[in-house]
């Protein structure tokens, strides 16, 4: 018996559905990504900035402790 309907063969491509989820998945993958270094990077600055005025703070002790130990003459 002859078949009426020509048997679909797989050519090894891919079909469009198939590449249109791909790159919807790798989209979603690329969006928490951003999001995730985005937060890393906001957390750094909020680092930078506490260990900045840490600084800041700990060398103005020591130009104040190094003013009133000028005050003594050591050694002189």
């Amino acid at each position: 018996m002859r078949r009426l309907y020509k048997i679909h063969s797989s050519k090894g491509g891919f079909s469009l559905l198939e590449m249109i989820i791909v790159i919807a998945i790798i989209v979603i993958l690329a969006g928490v990504v951003g999001v995730g270094i985005a937060g890393l990077i906001r957390t750094a600055n909020r680092s930078n900035d506490a260990v900045k005025g840490s600084s800041e703070s700990l060398n103005a002790s020591i130009s104040m402790g190094e003013s009133k130990l000028s005050l003594y003459s050591f050694g002189k």
